[in-house]
């Protein structure tokens, strides 16, 4: 749509351009009458009229080339960002398969203790008479006699068992009673178990315990109060062993 000031310079250019054209007229026409007087001059352009309507739409134009077919280069490659923080363990996953067994490994290197030691004894009680309450029973001689000197073990002196030979030992007995029988198996005063075995008649109770020993340590078995130890029968057989397990030197 033209704007005012178009219009309006439009107007002025027609009305001077009429004004010429009378002009020019008038002077090249041969006078028909002396007394007539020249044409006066173009009036004032009237008023601007109202604006003109909008023109029709015109036709849709042609389509632009696309831009996304075009194949940029490569940029180079950024440098790499700090690590992020680590995420939460997952669960655990299933298991595996088993894998192969291994070469064997390298023989060990021996443990520095003399297998070859050892110390033992084994001896039966052949005294008619009641051993003592709360003192080592005594027991006479070793059950095998006759031996090696190697073999005979240790002698029991008093029914005291000394060590000699530092390590484990097991210690056992077994004892012929009537009605009851009650005993502790000690090293030195101190009482490491206890027994006791009762029955209407006569009976025959053991016992056995595993100690830890050094040089100098003495074990033995002692009855208490409530007794009936049976010596006087052939059958009625008592006795008391023990030996080394395992030296610790």
């Amino acid at each position: 749509m033209a704007t005012w000031w178009s219009r309006w310079g439009t107007a002025v250019v027609t009305a001077g351009s009429i004004l010429a054209s009378l002009v020019t007229s008038v002077a090249m026409e041969p006078s028909c009458n002396a007394n007539l007087g020249y044409p006066g001059l173009p009036g004032i352009p009237g008023a601007h009229g109202a604006n003109g309507k909008d023109g029709p739409k015109g036709e849709k134009g042609d389509p632009g080339e696309s831009g996304l077919g075009w194949k940029r280069l490569k940029g180079e490659p950024g440098e790499s960002g700090p690590p992020g923080r680590s995420g939460l363990q997952g669960n655990p996953g299933q298991l595996g398969p088993r894998g192969p067994a291994g070469p064997p490994g390298e023989k060990g290197s021996p443990s520095g203790v003399d297998s070859s030691l050892t110390s033992f004894f084994s001896y039966k009680r052949n005294t008619i008479q009641l051993p003592p309450k709360n003192l080592p029973m005594r027991f006479d001689g070793p059950i095998i006699s006759g031996l090696d000197p190697s073999m005979e073990g240790v002698s029991l002196k008093d029914g005291l068992f000394k060590c000699t030979i530092r390590g484990v030992y097991f210690f056992t007995y077994h004892l012929s009673a009537k009605n009851l029988v009650c005993l502790s198996l000690k090293k030195g005063t101190e009482t490491k178990v206890g027994f006791c075995d009762s029955s209407s008649g006569f009976l025959v109770t053991s016992g056995s315990v595993v100690l830890d020993l050094i040089e100098g340590d003495v074990v033995s078995l002692q009855p208490t109060d409530n007794n009936a130890i049976i010596t006087k029968d052939e059958r009625a057989d008592n006795t008391f062993t023990g030996f080394l397990i395992l030296p610790t030197t």
